[in-house]
C-alpha cells in the first residue's frame, strides 16, 4: 500500500473528525489540528501495519527477486 495512499485516507477520516468536532463547538488552535493530524497519520499506519499490510514510500521500488531474474533473461 502506498504511503501516499495512506496519507490522503487519513486526512480525509481525520477532516470528518474536525468537522464532527466543530460541529459540536469544539474549537481547535491551528498547532493542535497540525499536531493530531501527523499523530492521525502515524495510528492509521501502525494499525495498517498491525493488520499485515506494508506502507511502501512513494517511489520506492519493493525488491523482488523473481522478477529481477525475468528482466535479467
Amino acid at each position: 500500500m502506498l504511503e501516499s495512499d495512506v496519507k490522503i485516507a487519513s486526512m480525509r477520516l481525520y477532516a470528518d473528525i474536525l468537522a464532527n468536532a466543530a460541529r459540536n463547538g469544539w474549537d481547535y488552535a491551528p498547532e493542535a489540528i497540525v499536531s493530531g493530524s501527523k499523530r492521525h497519520f502515524d495510528e492509521m499506519k501502525l494499525q495498517l501495519i498491525a493488520a499485515g499490510y506494508e506502507i511502501v514510500p512513494v517511489g520506492a521500488r519493493p525488491h523482488c527477486p523473481r522478477f529481477d531474474t525475468l528482466a535479467s533473461e
